[in-house]
């Protein structure tokens, strides 16, 4: 199964930093904070945060840049990346830039696109260290691999058209 070409991938991603021989670098477009004091729930359809006994997704804290830069303290961290579009006969991979695994930020979570999917992907970060990036700087490499034919269904899952 051949990977997509820069150029073919840049083609489904609204926004991106630079083409890649093998994909596309992309930077977040928002970055929020997972507070300490709640618990994570996930019960089949039921997905999300507790403070008590309500499931909620609101308990995000959203990072503001501060003069360009994201600074982000030790913890742990919901990014948000510009829209991508997932063809039928492809599957998509974010794989993290190595520049942020050698600088000790370490990710904790990997984005796999179903065919299909369309959306504002997010991936959660562990930040072990306190972090000053430059806005603008990518995060993650989009990957595109062509599949041996195109998929009957394309994904429908929960997290179809998720936009921030």
């Amino acid at each position: 199964m051949p990977a997509l070409t820069g150029e073919d991938v840049a083609r489904y991603v609204s926004e991106y930093v630079k083409v890649n021989p093998a994909g596309v670098d992309i930077a977040p477009k928002k970055i929020y904070r997972i507070p300490e004091n709640v618990d994570a729930v996930l019960d089949g359809r039921i997905r999300g945060f507790t403070r008590g006994e309500e499931v909620t997704w609101d308990v995000y804290e959203e990072i503001a840049p501060k003069n360009g830069y994201w600074v982000l303290e030790p913890g742990i961290y919901v990014v948000a990346f510009p829209k991508v579009v997932v063809p039928k006969d492809v599957v998509g991979f974010a794989y993290p830039r190595s520049t942020l695994n050698r600088l000790g930020l370490v990710k904790v979570q990997t984005a796999v696109f179903d065919p299909g999917y369309e959306g504002e992907f997010t991936q959660t970060w562990l930040v072990p260290i306190r972090a000053r990036i430059r806005v603008g700087e990518a995060w993650v490499q989009l990957v595109y691999i062509r599949l041996e034919r195109e998929a009957k269904e394309g994904y429908n899952g929960y997290w179809q058209g998720e936009m921030h």
